[in-house]
């Protein structure tokens, strides 16, 4: 997987071969993308345009989704 800036720069290179989908969507969620609930889910206006903030925990509520 790779990580792009607004300059189409790629910033970070992630090897997913032996990843879970549990542990991508655990990456993506730590890297600051919103996991919508269901499929209809409108996602936030703030998760639109980043940008994206890396985080240091899961919150509770991903963590229980999982």
């Amino acid at each position: 997987m790779v990580f792009y800036n607004k300059a189409n720069e790629a910033v970070e290179r992630v090897d997913l071969q032996t990843a879970t989908r549990l542990e991508i969507n655990d990456l993506l969620v730590k890297k600051g993308f919103y996991k919508k609930s269901s499929h209809d889910e409108e996602v936030p206006e703030e998760y639109k345009e980043g940008p994206y903030v890396e985080k240091d925990e899961l919150t509770e509520d991903i963590e229980n989704d999982m």
